[in-house]
C-alpha cells in the first residue's frame, strides 16, 4: 500500500480553492444577515432568531474553509522547510 505524502504545491492550490470559497461564503453571509437583521428590527412582527438561522450556516462554514485553507498554508510550509 502506498502512502500519499501531500506537496507543498497541491497543498497551496488546496489552500487557494478553500480560501476562494471561504470568502465567498463570509462575502453571501455576512450581508444576508446584516440585510436580514435590519428586516427583523423594522417590523414588530419579525422573529429575531430568524438571521442568526439563516445568516449563520454561511458564516461558520466560510470561517471553517479560511480556518482550513491556513492549516493547510502552514503545512506546506512545514513540509519546505524539511520538518
Amino acid at each position: 500500500m502506498a502512502v500519499h505524502r501531500p506537496n507543498p504545491v497541491t497543498l497551496r492550490a488546496e489552500a487557494r480553492l478553500l480560501t476562494i470559497a471561504g470568502f465567498f461564503l463570509l462575502g453571501l453571509g455576512f450581508p444576508l444577515t446584516l440585510i436580514m437583521t435590519a428586516i427583523a428590527l423594522g417590523r414588530a412582527d419579525g422573529s429575531p432568531f430568524v438571521p442568526a438561522v439563516i445568516g449563520a450556516p454561511p458564516i461558520m462554514l466560510g470561517y471553517l474553509a479560511c480556518h482550513f485553507a491556513s492549516q493547510r498554508m502552514v503545512k506546506a510550509k512545514a513540509i519546505e522547510s524539511g520538518r
